[in-house]
């Protein structure tokens, strides 16, 4: 086990006999605890922390609605959602795993395991645009993190596959809505705006995502003009 892996423990109440801090950091991790997700965003990027489990054994009502603050703040991290038994795990609870009881800390402990050896080709970034495809959760530089829909969120995460590169309409149509009909592509034009509307700091002239005129779309960071000189 990495002996640096640092955690971050959302707890209900501070009651040492509910928490599972001390039975983590006796298995070699680091955790940092807090009663509430108000300034979990702050806390994971201050110390540098790679997973989060939310613990509400013992408030089954306030896990769904922990996780799902720390998604609107931005977070990222694996999170790993823990329900007293007779919960029902629901795939809208935002978590990545949702156990619920009974379980042993062993488990927890394979849970936290497998969600940190997963790979984060999720995680997109070019220049300051950092794109969660899991979560659909778009952020430029240190600004407020922005929801997408399915849609935009496949169509910005083909552009950043693909950064520098003039992406044709045909090209946009097959992979976002896999189709080669090319009858009526306003519905491609229609959340290009809406994207830059999420990711632009002035939307009527765009500095990520450009046209190409006649041909299709580009995605790149902006040429800083110290860049262009060099250039």
């Amino acid at each position: 086990m990495n002996p640096h892996t640092r955690i971050l423990c959302i707890e209900p109440t501070p009651n040492p006999q509910a928490s599972l801090c001390s039975d983590l950091e006796k298995r070699g991790y680091s955790i940092s605890l807090l009663y509430s997700a108000q300034t979990a965003r702050e806390r994971v990027e201050s110390q540098a922390l790679q997973l989060v489990v939310v613990n509400a054994l013992k408030a089954s009502h306030r896990g769904a609605e922990t996780c799902r603050a720390l998604r609107s703040q931005g977070v990222d991290l694996p999170i790993l959602l823990l329900l007293p038994q007779g919960s029902k795990a629901s795939p809208h609870l935002h978590a990545d795993v949702v156990l619920v009881k009974p379980f042993t800390i062993r488990k927890v402990v394979n849970r936290i395991k497998k969600l940190l050896a997963q790979p984060t080709a999720h995680i997109l970034q070019v220049g300051d645009i950092r794109l969660n495809c899991r979560t659909r959760l778009v952020q430029r530089g240190k600004g407020p993190p922005k929801v997408l829909t399915p849609t935009q969120a496949r169509l910005l995460e083909t552009l950043m596959r693909h950064p520098g590169q003039v992406l044709t309409r045909e090209f946009l149509m097959k992979h976002v809505w896999q189709t080669s009909y090319m009858g009526d592509t306003r519905t491609l034009d229609v959340h290009v705006r809406w994207v830059r509307e999420k990711i632009e700091p002035n939307p009527g002239a765009p500095s990520y995502l450009t046209t190409k005129r006649r041909v299709g779309y580009r995605f790149a960071a902006p040429v800083t003009g110290d860049e262009a000189e060099r250039r």
